[in-house]
């Protein structure tokens, strides 16, 4: 019964924040001519997305369901970059077009689906337009209502292919790798006290070392079984600069961000976590790796999806 009523409390302060958005950033006014229907992914500065990870499960879902709805589909991922510094279209253009998205509140219906059930989006009426923040995967529940056979990786490919940029990173990796690997990533937060995310504690100095020390040896453990190498990823600059000292354990430049956190970075900075993301797809097997105190991030879990190889999560 309590998550009944938290769920209805939670799509009553959506509902009041789709109406604020509404009113705020959209003209009153018809803007002269009947806009094309269409399912439109936000990502902007009018509300936070949370990482990356959301923001892609979002995306895809919305895509799924316009493909269940035969509603063209686009993405307008604006902030804080635009998302086609990195990814450009594969399969389907999922670019707007000049003047494409709607900015008259006669013709829009904005949603808000961050942790809800998927009846809201199902259940919405017909609309002129449909401008959606979703930051979940509602594919299970689609492929449960409609039969559908969704599969994550397979939308996201037919989405997606890195930019020329992206891709020369990708390669120049992959060539200095030079054989198979490991994908193996740890989800630090802010707990080493280098990683900006919302309000989250950090360690103290003893306990930071502790922790570092038990992360380093199940990872020099996992490389004497596997004997091949591993690929390691982190929200942790410092965690990175530790492992990269050890044989056989293969890093990459670069720093990480939040992207709900931390707006202001180059592209350059907001470029590493599709690096990450792209290149953990290219593994043989991903390992999410962590003890108690860490996050269960699902930043490997969905770069596993990408190319369908194994996932596991190893809790120290």
């Amino acid at each position: 019964m309590n998550n009944i009523i938290k769920e209805s409390e939670k799509v009553i302060v959506h509902c009041i924040k789709e109406k604020i958005l509404l009113f705020r950033y959209y003209k009153s006014p018809f803007n002269g001519k009947t806009p094309k229907q269409l399912f439109v992914s936000k990502i902007d500065d009018r509300r936070n997305s949370f990482g990356l990870t959301d923001r892609l499960k979002g995306i895809v879902s919305l895509y799924a369901f316009s493909k269940i709805k035969n509603v063209s589909y686009k993405c307008s991922f604006t902030h804080p970059f635009e998302l086609s510094s990195f990814l450009e279209p594969n399969a389907y253009n999922w670019l707007p077009e000049r003047d494409e998205i709607s900015t008259s509140r006669k013709n829009v219906r904005v949603i808000i689906l961050q942790g809800e059930d998927e009846k809201r989006l199902i259940h919405l009426p017909a609309q002129k337009q449909l401008h959606a923040y979703i930051n979940r995967d509602y594919l299970p529940a689609f492929n449960k209502i409609y039969g559908t056979d969704f599969k994550w990786g397979e939308l996201f490919n037919e989405l997606f292919k890195p930019t020329l940029k992206l891709e020369t990173q990708i390669n120049y990796y992959l060539n200095q790798i030079g054989s198979d690997f490991i994908g193996c990533v740890f989800r630090f937060q802010s707990l080493l006290g280098d990683f900006e995310e919302y309000n989250f504690s950090t360690l103290e100095t003893a306990e930071r070392e502790t922790l570092i020390a038990n992360c380093v040896s199940c990872l020099v453990e996992l490389k004497k079984e596997k004997n091949m190498p591993l690929l390691v990823t982190s929200d942790s600059s410092t965690f990175i600069s530790e492992v990269s000292k050890i044989d056989g354990i293969i890093t990459m430049a670069g720093r990480v961000v939040h992207m709900d956190c931390v707006d202001t970075e180059s592209d350059e900075v907001y470029m590493k976590s599709f690096v990450d993301f792209l290149m953990l797809s290219k593994a043989t097997k991903i390992y999410s790796i962590g003890t108690s105190q860490m996050y269960p991030t699902e930043f490997p879990l969905y770069a596993a999806k990408v190319n369908n190889i194994p996932f596991e999560r190893i809790l120290i």
